[in-house]
């Protein structure tokens, strides 16, 4: 069931939960920002869609949506979901491609800066390293300051390739080549947390967001 909240429906676009700001803006590129109400901190994720464009955008219940259709010099279609999660004071985002043509790869990169970066492995924090093959499970943390982290929670499977510079993350989805007609989706989670409660809370909600379908509406 939709909130009682809903997104503005012009730029920049602005959706409101009891805890949590979000925020997107198109103006190079899409970017999704958080900000957590109790504590004023702010994350920011910038999404690359590369050579794609989105022109249109539209409201549907939590979901602001963004989509763009394939052109001789991008031949690609490009959906972008913001999904606000008030029930959990989380954002989802759901980027999709699918092409025309045989054998064509439309990589996109989500981008993310912090004071540090970690990732979940057996249950345990450890520094977040890069990887051309990234294990399946994708459970980061990103360091805003010594008190909270901003989680990113990558479904299984849907994240190709990382990149780790210093304070600097960057995570490729579709690096190979889309099969013609196919849809190909990525989802990601974003939410703040405590960092003393990091490692139980971020496990937790992985293993509920593993768990979870993608949504009808998409």
């Amino acid at each position: 069931m939709p909130s009682a909240s809903s997104w503005s429906t012009s730029t920049p676009f602005e959706y409101e939960a009891p805890s949590l700001l979000l925020g997107v803006t198109l103006p190079e590129q899409l970017a999704v920002g958080l900000c957590d109400l109790d504590s004023g901190r702010n994350f920011t994720v910038k999404i690359d869609l590369g050579d794609a464009n989105v022109s249109d955008s539209y409201v549907r219940e939590d979901d602001l949506v963004f989509t763009g259709e394939d052109t001789p010099e991008s031949p690609v279609r490009t959906q972008a979901y913001i999904r606000a999660l008030p029930e959990i004071s989380a954002c989802e985002l759901i980027l999709s491609r699918q092409t025309s043509l045989l054998d064509h790869a439309a990589p996109l990169a989500l981008q993310f800066t912090g004071k540090q970066i970690f990732r979940l492995a057996a249950g345990h924090l450890v520094p977040a390293q890069s990887n051309l093959e990234p294990q399946e499970d994708l459970a980061l943390a990103v360091y805003l300051d010594e008190e909270t982290a901003c989680c990113v929670l990558f479904y299984p499977g849907d994240a190709d390739e990382i990149d780790v510079e210093q304070t600097h993350l960057t995570v490729r989805a579709f690096t190979q080549s889309l099969e013609k007609g196919v849809i190909r989706r990525v989802r990601v989670q974003l939410f703040f947390c405590a960092i003393a409660e990091l490692e139980t809370t971020l496990a937790e909600r992985y293993a509920d967001f593993r768990r979870s379908e993608l949504p009808l509406t998409t």
